[in-house]
């Protein structure tokens, strides 16, 4: 679950990060989760214990974007048995698929089991291997990214064009591990005398381990975040001389010394060459435990191979407390974290600034590299205030919209006294009592707001802003017939404010009545009006508008009038007039044809017939609002002469009398 913090609950778990992280990270200790080295398993399998969730950028009725990871990896025919994009509105030059998780993974390979129908028999070449792919991961800014490693590549199947087949043999790629909760397949589609195929995929697998679960930060705000890593040398047979104290490092800072009771050492644990935990008990923290490594061995050597660098924490203006000693490892494989250091002096400048990281070189007797502290300068945590998180049950789309609208839940964690109410707002002025997570229904860029109140009155806070777009975009359709051979299509796509905006509309039009029918022409991207010819079977145009944050639109489908023997020839024309204050809307409706015909006209502000215009001839007719302005509106005209028809709407804009 994504979860989002206010700043002192962020300055606690940076505390924990930069300590223990970097700490481990200079020594190369850290290079995967612990949880990494587990046998890899198919992370993305749907019937999987941490299952993901999968978007696909489009699918036809007759394919499945399920079939994507329920494990299927045969070869097969099945349509509904694979994911494809046949049909894809605009003919796209990329085709997407998205697994999501709940809970991080840690994967570092990819299989894709790839279909195509280019030369099979029966084979239309509409779905072919695709040109190139590439698997990207969200990193945790929400951002995403392309995997890397040294020996990273995408192979392709190779169609044997004498002996072609339908299902593919498998292609793998393996990247250095990242973790993550979502990863994206990207296939490029080919170009085939001109044309751009689709593309489909039996299954698509990712290769890892589900990432070990953090576990909760301590909820007393007095606990420390850190502390010594103990190493103790012996030679066989000795008990070990455990120290007396060990540092600690608190939310804020800084390191300091407390006494520790360590458990009973049995004779038989340092009887042998080897190694052995004991844990320690700190003075003043219950519930809070250290450990020290016991190192056995029958004889010591004295020559230092390496030394562990160290990590800490202050406050601006509080000068950093470096441990007295530091961790070598020596040349027997042995370890001691009682080597002293002689740290160099540290100027009050260094530490003055919220966020400034700085290093500290330290000496020590017998290794010439000496030793290297880094002090992360932190916002000091305010511990008499309730600290509130806000968290919401899904990651925002790569777009950064959320099209779902998310569920918040607002927890507060008491520091000095308990907590007895927390409230929120999504303006910042109206606020209501939190009971149990809630949806945002608010469109837009929406600010949860959070506060929780303690019972000594003291005020926690916390705030995120989100960006939320559930509603897709609506697409407005108006035509006009051209010399009753073609018709003139306008679209107005709108997306209802505060949305993500319009990003794409596309448009087709063929003999089928279906959006997804084989017959018609090919999906191309509106920019201007354009021309359909009619014909004497009924014609159709299909419409869809996509918005910046990923939601589409359910197809529009308009029928167009067929084409007649002779079409009958009207031109109509529309003006806005202002009489005595008033808007009216003014319609001339000219006969070009050389029979008398009956025309009507219909407006929002009333209708008009005329049972016969003479050849040549105009009529005309004013209709008023009543109001002193009008909104932007359409006009329809109708007319028969005999077989003859017409039928055509004509736009006309806002238009105000004041």
């Amino acid at each position: 679950m994504p979860t989002r913090t206010n700043g002192g609950s962020r300055v606690r778990r940076a505390a924990v990060a930069v300590v223990a992280a970097v700490a481990l990270a200079v020594t190369g200790a850290i290079a995967l989760p612990a949880g990494a080295v587990d046998e890899p398993i198919n992370v993305a399998l749907a019937s999987g214990e941490n299952a993901p969730t999968t978007e696909v950028s489009y699918v036809p009725a007759w394919n499945s974007a399920a079939a994507l990871n329920n494990g299927v990896v045969g070869p097969t025919n099945t349509l509904s048995a694979m994911w494809g994009t046949w049909g894809a509105p605009g003919n796209p030059t990329q085709d997407t698929a998205t697994y999501t998780w709940e809970q991080p993974v840690t994967v570092s390979s990819s299989k894709l089991y790839l279909w195509q129908n280019h030369l099979t028999p029966g084979g239309d070449s509409g779905v072919m291997i695709p040109s190139a792919w590439k698997v990207e991961y969200r990193t945790t800014a929400g951002e995403w990214a392309p995997v890397t490693g040294a020996d990273l590549t995408y192979p392709l199947p190779v169609l044997d064009t004498a002996a072609p087949i339908a299902s593919l043999p498998v292609v793998q790629a393996d990247f250095d591990a990242v973790t993550t909760t979502a990863v994206r397949l990207t296939l490029d589609r080919v170009v085939f005398q001109s044309q751009r195929k689709a593309t489909s995929v039996i299954e698509w697998e990712v290769w890892g381990v589900n990432a070990p679960i953090e576990e909760p930060e301590p909820e007393d705000p007095n606990a420390f975040i850190d502390a010594q890593a103990v190493a103790v040398r012996t030679v066989t047979g000795t008990a070990p001389m455990l120290p007396g104290n060990v540092w600690v490092i608190g939310e804020n800072g800084p390191l300091r010394y407390v006494d520790v009771e360590w458990a009973g050492v049995a004779p038989a644990s340092y009887a042998s060459p080897g190694q052995f935990e004991v844990v320690g008990d700190p003075a003043g923290y219950d519930g809070q435990t250290v450990s020290a490594t016991v190192f056995v061995a029958d004889t010591l050597s004295t020559a230092i191979e390496s030394v562990d660098y160290t990590a800490t924490i202050t406050t601006p203006g509080v000068e950093p407390v470096l441990p007295d000693t530091v961790r070598a490892t020596f040349e027997d494989g042995t370890a001691s974290s009682g080597v002293d250091v002689e740290w160099d002096a540290v100027a009050p400048s260094a530490y003055a600034d919220i966020d400034a990281i700085f290093d500290v070189e330290g000496a020590v007797d017998g290794y010439e590299p000496g030793a290297v502290a880094t002090v992360f300068v932190v916002e000091p945590l305010d511990q008499t205030k309730p600290i509130v998180s806000v968290s919401f049950d899904a990651a925002p789309q790569g777009s950064g919209w959320y099209t779902t609208a998310p569920t918040v839940t607002i927890t507060a964690e008491p520091t000095a006294s308990p907590v007895v109410g927390i409230e929120y707002s999504l303006d910042g002025e109206t606020w209501a009592a939190y009971t149990e997570p809630f949806v945002v229904s608010a469109q837009g860029e929406v600010s949860v707001m959070a506060r929780a109140t303690s019972e000594d009155d003291a005020v926690g806070e916390a705030s995120e802003t989100i960006k939320v777009d559930t509603m897709a975009p609506e697409t407005g359709v108006d035509w006009v017939v051209v010399d009753g051979t073609s018709v003139t299509v306008t679209l107005t796509p709108t997306d209802a404010e505060p949305g993500s905006g319009v990003t794409r509309t596309v448009w087709s039009d063929g003999p089928d009545a279906s959006p997804t029918g084989e017959l018609n022409n090919m999906y191309a991207t509106y920019e201007e009006p354009f021309s359909v010819q009619l014909t004497e079977a009924p014609r159709y145009v299909h419409v869809q508008a996509q918005d910046a944050a990923g939601n589409v639109e359910e197809y529009v489908t308009i029928e167009l009038p067929t084409l007649s023997a002779e079409a009958l020839d009207l031109e109509p024309t529309v003006t806005q007039r202002c009489i005595a204050g008033k808007a009216y809307v003014a319609v001339s409706v000219k006969n070009a044809d050389d029979v008398a015909a009956m025309v009507e006209i219909d407006t929002p502000y009333g209708s008009k017939t005329y049972a016969a215009v003479a050849a040549g001839r105009t009529v005309s007719v004013a209709f008023a609002s009543r109001a002193p302005s009008i909104g932007a509106g359409e006009v329809e005209v109708t007319g028969t002469a005999g077989e003859l028809g017409y039928a055509g709407t004509v736009e006309y804009d806002a238009h105000s009398c004041r």
